[in-house]
C-alpha cells in the first residue's frame, strides 16, 4: 500500500493541494457501474481507476493494492463515488468527447500551469485527470491546472482526459510538451532532493554492528548532524529474491539515523561484472520481467516506511558503460537502434500498454521504462544513472584519468574532456535524462588505490588508482564536463575510504587512546587510497618514492604544498562543489576494500576496519560544511 505520486505538490486551479479533495464520506447518489470491474487484492490500481466493492464504486486516489475500499476509503488511498444503482445492468457508458485545445499558460522553474478547451458529454463531464509524462498527477473539476514540484530545465509532456458521473473516461488530449525555465543557478535541476550544502553518504548495510557503531560515534557528530545519505546495493542474479528484504532494512534504519536511503541498482549485470551478462539481460524477457516487479516492490515497500521522506536511486553501475564500450559500435553508437526487451516491462504487469508510456524494445526504451517504473512506485524518487570513466574510446591503457601523463598536460586535459563528452552523449542519448532526472553518477573504483589493479604502495606512482593530487584534479575536470554537458548535477559515489599512511591528523581518544591514526598495513580490508586526503586536505610525512609522487603538482593548485618530507593537500570539497558534485557517496565497492563504517564479515564487526580515520575527517567536516554554488 502506497503512494506512487511524482515529487513535490500539485494543485488544481484553485491553489489547493489535490490531497484536500480526499473524502472517505459516504455518497447518497446511485451510480453506474457498468463496465467497473469488481475489486482484487492481487491487482495494482492506479490513480483514476475505478473498483466495485460490495455494491459501492471506489475511486483510487494513490497506486494501491492489498488493501480494500472500505479500509482504503478510511486512509485516504480511496474516494466513495456512490452506491451501485443499476444493479449491474443499464446506465450510461458513453465516454466524454475528447479535450481539445491543451496549452501552457504559465511556466516557471518549478511549475506549469495548463488550460485546455471543455469537452462535452451526453449527461455532463464531472472532471478532468492530468496526466504528466504518462502518470496521472490531479484532477480537477474546471479548465485548468498547476503542477508544482518540477525540476528546472526539464521537459515535461501532459495529456488531459475527460470523465462524467458514470466513470466513462475519454480518449487522452494531444500532448503538450513544455520545457520549464532554467533555475538561478545556472539551470541545475530543483535542489529540494538534497541540502544546499555539499551532502556526504556513506554505504550502510544494517546489521548489529552498524548499530553499534553509531551508537559510538553519533555523539562525536555537531549538534544536529548526521551523515546525508546511506547506499544500499540491489545486485542482480539470485540476489534478486534479497530486494525486498534489503528496502525493508535500508529504509528503516536509514529512517532512524536521519539519513535518506540511496539504493545501487545493479542488477542488469545479474551479479557477474560481465559485459556478456549485461547483454543478454538486456534482450531477456524472462530476467527483466523479474527486475521490474523487484523494482515495483522496492518503490512500494520503501515508500511505506519513509512516508514523506525521499529515496534516492543510483540506477545501474557499469551497464551503460559496457553497453558502450563492448556494443555501441555495432549500431552506430546509437542506444535507440540497440535492441532491448522493454516489452517485459508491459507483460510483467508493471506497466500497463493503455494507461502507461509505450516505451520501445531498445536500449533508450528500456532506460526511459526504468525511470518512469521508479518513480511510478516510489513516492518521492530521486534519481540518476551511474557513468564509467572507462566506457568511451580514446583513452590510454592506464584510463582517462592518466591522460596528462601520456599525452602530456594540455593534450591530456583535452582528451579528459572529449571523453567525459562521449560518455555524455551516449547517456544522453540512452534517455538518462527522461522524466527529470535529479542527477548522473561517477565513481572511481570499487577497490582503495593500494589494492586496485597493478597497486604498489610503496612506488604509488605505478599504481593505475592510487592518485596523486594531479590526477584527482583530472578526475574533477572529468566530472565538471559531464555536468556541463548533460545539464546535471554529479553524485559521485562508490569513493573509496581509506587513506595515505604517515597522516599527522589528531584521532579523538574515544576512537584511539593514542591520539593518532595507526598505520594501515595494506592487508585485506585496511588499504591506503588518497581520496579521503584529498577530499577533507591532510599534512603527511613521507619519503622515497612516496614523497616524490604525493608532492607533484603539474596543475599548480595552491592547495598543494610541500616542506622537507612533508606534503600538505588542502580540502578540496569546494573544487568538487564548484564542478557540478552535490554529493559524495563513500565506501567499499568490493569485500576486501577498507571499511569506513561496519559490514557484515569485518571483525570486530562493530568497528571500521581504517581506525576511525574516515568518520572523524566526516565529523570534522560537519562543523562547516562547504555551501554549494
Amino acid at each position: 500500500m502506497s503512494t506512487a505520486c511524482q515529487p513535490g505538490t500539485s494543485s488544481d486551479e484553485s491553489g489547493e493541494p489535490i490531497a484536500s479533495d480526499i473524502s472517505g464520506a459516504a455518497r447518497s447518489e446511485l451510480v453506474s457501474c457498468i463496465g467497473v470491474p469488481e475489486w482484487n487484492a492481487s491487482t495494482i490500481y492506479n490513480p483514476g481507476d475505478r473498483v466495485v466493492y460490495k455494491s459501492n464504486l471506489y475511486e483510487a486516489l494513490v497506486a494501491i493494492w492489498t488493501a480494500d475500499p472500505v479500509l482504503g476509503t478510511a486512509s485516504g488511498w480511496y474516494k466513495l463515488i456512490g452506491s451501485c444503482g443499476d444493479g449491474g445492468t443499464g446506465g450510461d457508458t458513453t465516454a466524454p468527447s475528447q479535450v481539445t485545445g491543451l496549452r501552457s499558460t504559465g511556466v516557471t522553474s518549478t511549475q506549469v500551469s495548463l488550460a485546455w478547451n471543455a469537452a462535452t458529454d451526453n449527461v455532463g463531464v464531472t472532471g478532468y485527470l492530468v496526466f504528466r509524462n504518462g502518470t496521472q498527477v490531479g484532477t480537477t473539476t474546471g479548465t485548468t491546472f498547476t503542477d508544482s514540484g518540477l525540476s528546472p530545465s526539464a521537459q515535461y509532456g501532459y495529456v488531459i482526459k475527460a470523465r462524467d458521473a458514470a466513470g466513462n473516461v475519454s480518449v487522452a488530449s494531444s500532448t503538450v510538451s513544455v520545457t520549464t525555465n532554467p533555475d538561478g543557478t545556472g539551470g541545475n535541476p530543483d535542489g529540494s532532493w538534497h541540502p544546499s550544502y555539499l551532502a556526504l553518504g556513506t554505504v550502510y548495510e544494517p546489521f548489529t554492528g552498524t548499530d553499534a557503531f553509531f551508537s559510538k560515534v553519533n555523539p562525536l557528530f555537531p549538534a544536529g548532524k548526521r551523515l546525508d545519505y546511506g547506499y544500499l546495493y540491489l545486485n542482480g542474479g539470485s540476489q534478486i529474491s534479497e530486494w525486498h528484504s534489503r528496502a525493508v532494512r535500508l529504509a528503516t534504519k536509514s529512517k532512524e539515523q536521519g539519513m535518506t536511503p540511496i539504493f545501487v541498482v545493479y542488477g542488469i549485470g545479474g551479479n557477474t561484472d560481465s559485459h556478456s551478462a549485461v547483454w543478454n539481460n538486456l534482450q531477456s524477457a524472462s530476467f527483466l520481467s523479474q527486475y521490474f516487479q523487484a523494482l515495483a516492490d522496492v518503490g512500494r515497500t520503501a515508500s511505506e516506511i519513509m512516508g514523506t521522506g525521499r529515496i534516492g536511486y543510483i540506477i545501474e553501475p557499469d551497464t551503460l558503460g559496457y553497453i558502450q564500450q563492448q556494443y555501441a559500435s555495432q549500431y552506430g553508437n546509437d542506444p535507440s537502434k540497440i535492441p532491448a526487451a522493454t516489452h517485459a516491462v508491459y507483460d510483467s504487469g508493471v506497466l500497463q500498454r493503455d494507461r502507461d508510456p509505450l516505451f520501445p524494445n531498445t536500449l533508450t526504451g528500456l532506460v526511459q521504462s526504468i525511470n518512469y517504473t521508479l518513480r511510478k512506485y516510489t513516492s518521492r524518487a530521486f534519481l540518476g544513472w551511474q557513468l564509467n570513466l572507462w566506457a568511451a574510446p580514446g583513452a590510454p591503457s592506464t584510463g582517462i584519468v592518466h591522460a596528462t601523463e601520456v599525452y602530456g598536460f594540455e593534450a591530456g586535459k583535452l582528451r579528459i574532456q572529449e571523453n567525459a563528452r562521449a560518455n555524455a552523449s551516449f547517456a544522453q542519448k540512452a534517455g538518462v535524462q527522461y522524466g527529470g532526472a535529479e542527477f548522473i553518477s561517477i565513481d572511481k573504483y570499487g577497490l582503495d588505490g593500494a589494492i586496485a589493479t597493478g597497486a604498489n604502495p610503496n612506488d604509488p606512482a605505478s599504481s593505475l588508482w592510487f592518485w596523486n593530487a594531479d590526477l584527482w584534479n583530472n578526475y574533477l575536470l572529468f566530472v565538471r564536463t559531464l555536468k556541463e554537458t548533460l545539464g546535471l548535477p554529479v553524485v559521485l559515489w562508490q569513493i573509496p575510504t581509506g587513506h595515505i599512511n604517515g597522516t599527522t591528523r589528531r584521532s579523538p581518544t574515544a576512537y584511539n587512546a593514542s591520539g593518532t591514526f595507526p598505520d594501515l598495513p595494506n592487508t585485506v580490508q585496511r588499504y591506503e587510497d588518497s581520496a579521503s586526503p584529498y577530499l577533507f586536505g591532510d599534512t603527511l610525512t613521507l619519503s622515497g618514492n612516496r614523497l616524490a609522487y604525493f608532492s607533484k603538482n603539474v596543475w599548480n593548485d595552491p592547495k598543494v604544498s610541500v616542506n622537507g618530507n612533508t606534503v600538505t593537500w588542502g580540502s578540496h570539497l569546494s573544487e568538487a562543489a564548484n564542478a557540478g558534485v552535490v554529493a559524495i557517496l563513500m565506501g567499499a565497492g568490493v569485500g576486501i576494500s577498507t571499511r569506513g563504517i561496519p559490514q557484515p564479515g569485518s571483525y570486530p564487526e562493530d568497528q571500521p576496519t581504517d581506525n576511525y580515520y574516515w568518520i572523524t575527517r566526516i565529523q570534522e567536516y560537519y562543523a562547516n560544511p562547504v555551501q554549494l554554488p
